[in-house]
């Protein structure tokens, strides 16, 4: 009789962990990479990431942006009514470029980067707006070396290259609003920067540079002369030069992994050095060309003397982490209120968003949502608004979407 109870028992228990883990997988997105996408009979290459939600699938808003030319943009539904939308993190901002208009981002891949003036000029009018905190490079890297605190939706802002437009453009908007910024400066280039034949856009002056100083902007490392790309093998492939082994082409052979090291090595030690000397830099922080690195770069850093480095790579940075995380703030097409939302959302998962999809809003029956992949969109809805057609083989695992 006993047995027979405690077999009931466990029966039960079993049972009951069997609906609790039921309950879990219909209230959680099922996360499904195996899938194919075809667009008019075209298989799209980078295959997005789907959720299923109670067996519709839902895909990024950046995936249908791209393949279909839509405009979506989304507010989050509960952004935190205190104001708090996250605490003792940082999220990193990254610029490049400054042009005078959006119709002037035409040319090249690099133009691609760069802001137009008055949506840069916006976006720092909602920071302050929207209850962001920005905070300087040395609050940045107390912080990160678990040495000083941070205030809640702190913000670093961050520009590349040493380009001139960061003296003409962005300057006197941060002094107006009393920021901090940080430039990664191409070493090199300031130190050709007032010779009159100059590579490419023109850069700051280290003159330019002790000038900004005194009104908090930094300058720090991002190569001495290895923002570039470089020939790797015989048959000319090319891949940035900080991480790769360059094709010695007298030689007809590769650097060996000393020669590596020791190319490396060099380049940032006289980067350092050059900004010791020319802004008197008593940390060591770096932004990696490209966003590129690898296992031995992060070792090299530690023989130079450069205890923080950043990314491209999207996310918030928290205590400890010395290789950081930074957003686009640039990315063409995305709109300063916008921007103001993906930093809100940086820190949450799940969270419902409203959806804009071609200046209207859009009223999905399945609630998009705010994960790890960014913004999803339910993909049947959204293929319905658009007037397409989308048929899904489950046996093939494909989708295929007639535009």
């Amino acid at each position: 009789m006993t047995r027979a109870r405690a077999a009931l028992w466990t029966n039960g228990i079993l049972i009951l962990l069997c609906l609790g883990l039921l309950a879990v997988s219909c209230s959680a997105p099922a996360r499904n990479k195996s899938v194919s996408f075809y667009v008019n009979g075209e298989k799209v290459k980078q295959t997005p990431a789907v959720d299923m939600v109670d067996g519709e699938p839902m895909v990024p808003a950046s995936f249908l942006e791209t393949t279909f030319q839509s405009k979506l943009e989304w507010t989050l539904k509960d952004a935190g009514g205190s104001g708090l939308y996250y605490k003792d993190k940082v999220a990193v901002l990254m610029y490049h470029d400054f042009t005078k208009t959006a119709a002037m981002k035409t040319k090249g891949a690099e133009a691609e980067s760069a802001i137009p003036t008055d949506v840069f000029k916006e976006q720092m009018e909602l920071l302050k707006a929207d209850g962001f905190h920005v905070i300087s490079i040395d609050q940045y890297a107390d912080f990160i070396e678990n040495k000083g605190n941070v205030p809640d939706n702190a913000v670093l802002l961050t520009f590349d290259d040493g380009y001139e437009s960061f003296y003409t453009e962005a300057y006197p908007v941060l002094k107006e609003h009393g920021y901090s910024a940080v430039n990664f400066v191409i070493v090199s280039g300031a130190d050709h920067a007032d010779k009159p034949k100059q590579k490419g856009r023109p850069k700051m002056t280290w003159s330019q540079m002790r000038e900004m100083q005194k009104s908090g902007m930094s300058f720090y490392n991002h190569t001495y002369d290895s923002h570039k790309y470089g020939v790797m093998r015989a048959d000319g492939l090319t891949k940035p030069v900080l991480t790769r082994h360059q094709y010695l082409k007298k030689e007809q052979r590769v650097e060996t992994d000393e020669e590596y090291h020791a190319r490396v090595k060099t380049d940032l030690e006289k980067a350092e050095q050059r900004l010791k000397e020319e802004l008197g830099n008593t940390r060591g922080i770096i932004a990696f060309p490209y966003g590129a690195y690898n296992a031995e770069v992060l070792d090299i850093l530690k023989e130079a003397g450069i205890s923080i480095s950043f990314t491209v790579k999207e996310g918030i940075n928290v205590r400890g982490q010395t290789n950081g995380f930074r957003v686009n703030g640039a990315r063409e097409g995305e709109s300063a209120r916008q921007l103001m939302e993906k930093l809100k959302a940086l820190d949450m998962n799940d969270a419902a968003v409203t959806v804009q999809l071609d200046g209207r809003e859009a009223a999905f029956k399945e609630q998009p949502y705010k994960g790890p992949n960014g913004v999803m969109i339910p993909l049947k809805e959204y293929c319905k608004m658009k007037g397409m057609k989308l048929h899904f083989s489950k046996w093939k695992k494909q989708y295929k979407i007639t535009a």
